[in-house]
């Protein structure tokens, strides 16, 4: 993830130790806030690379870049430590971790701070202490053995418009928008709509990355595309949906867990 941004002005941050979650009396969500100068970063949350969709930041009191980014942390948490990595490459920037109860907007606690002058590396670690039932937490860590045989065996179906195949390997990520949104069967039904009347680009060189202490394995090629991905026009409008980017080995079978 690379995002360049400007501010007017720098705003100190210091490393405040964080209540643990279990001490408020809500339902904690963890987030990440940014302030650069110049440059772009790239971050990672327990490895696994993150998508910046965070909202622009503004004040009424002091004046802050409309680039100032912050946005929530709700994929690829841990029970426990949870480390976040930045790779920054500019000459100023400054990242926090922050928590509030969800569905409010006013921090509890600043929990992890750093600030970068140069480009480098740094990390920042939050405690999660609230359950957790995400599909990949329920995945085996038993290595790689047989994955590029199944990514390959998605790509085949993409290609061949095999579309039960391919709904069939992204089952746990369909589960966990159930969850999440409601209304996994209508999910479903996009799939296919969209995969029996458009036609999928196949990625040809991917790299296999292990993340989140091997549970989950991330497929993507160089400039990040996915293994698959379908595009096109669809009710008046323009879709774009990748397919087969993370992957988590679940009994005898790989499937696909996020995208």
């Amino acid at each position: 993830m690379g995002r360049k941004m400007k501010i007017g002005i720098a705003i100190a941050m210091a490393a405040v130790a964080g209540m643990p979650a279990a001490a408020y009396a809500c339902d904690v969500s963890h987030g990440v806030r940014a302030k650069i100068d110049s440059g772009s970063y790239r971050a990672t949350l327990n490895g696994v690379l993150l998508k910046d969709t965070g909202v622009k930041l503004s004040s009424s009191n002091e004046p802050v870049s409309p680039s100032s980014t912050e946005y929530l942390l709700s994929e690829w948490l841990v029970p426990g430590k949870n480390i976040l990595n930045i790779d920054y490459n500019g000459r100023g920037a400054e990242f926090e971790v922050f928590t509030r109860c969800k569905g409010e907007y006013d921090d509890h606690d600043i929990v992890d701070a750093v600030s970068f002058m140069y480009p480098s590396s740094k990390q920042l670690s939050f405690e999660h202490e609230g359950a957790l039932d995400y599909n990949y937490l329920k995945a085996d860590i038993a290595g790689d053995e047989g994955l590029m045989d199944a990514v390959k065996k998605l790509q085949e179906a993409a290609r061949t418009g095999d579309v039960e195949t391919v709904v069939h390997m992204h089952e746990p990520l369909i589960e966990e928008f159930g969850r999440r949104v409601g209304n996994a069967d209508r999910f479903r039904t996009y799939l296919r709509t969209i995969l029996s009347s458009h036609p999928a680009e196949v990625a040809e060189t991917l790299t296999v990355m292990p993340v989140m202490g091997g549970r989950v394995y991330q497929i993507l090629g160089p400039d990040g595309q996915p293994p698959i991905s379908v595009s096109g026009k669809m009710d008046g409008g323009s879709f774009s949906w990748p397919g087969g980017a993370y992957w988590a080995h679940f009994g005898d079978e790989w499937a696909v867990v996020a995208n």
